[in-house]
């Protein structure tokens, strides 16, 4: 399930997952690229964020953009996996400011998540 075109150029989406000790709902608003299936999502911390940690340890999360929401399982793009530089190349190019390439630190540092879409939730 891909999010909707109109929905792609959208600069954040919100993530919310369980918390791995409290058990609570954890939501951050973040960055995003579509990616076939989903998006992705980046840490530039290493990993080391809450939101990335729930993630590890549950694999699942509610996806909002805009006003659409969406369940999602999550896996880790390992730094070895061949998609990790296209996606980091898709941050740069949506998130970077002209003149401004963090795409070297990222590839050092990042953490990034696939989210596949699995079921779109409605509205209450």
């Amino acid at each position: 399930m891909n999010i909707p075109d109109e929905l792609r150029d959208e600069h954040y989406c919100v993530l919310s997952t369980q918390g791995r000790v409290t058990g609570r709902r954890h939501s951050a608003e973040l960055w995003f690229v579509p990616a076939d299936g989903g998006v992705r999502l980046m840490s530039g911390s290493g990993g080391l964020t809450t939101w990335c940690l729930n993630l590890e340890a549950e694999e699942q999360g509610v996806l909002r953009i805009g006003e659409r929401s969406w369940l999602a399982r999550a896996a880790i793009l390992h730094r070895d996996d061949p998609e990790r530089a296209e996606a980091l190349r898709a941050f740069h190019d949506k998130y970077d400011p002209p003149g401004k390439d963090r795409t070297e630190p990222w590839m050092r540092n990042a953490t990034l998540v696939q989210l596949v879409l699995t079921r779109k939730l409605t509205a209450r």
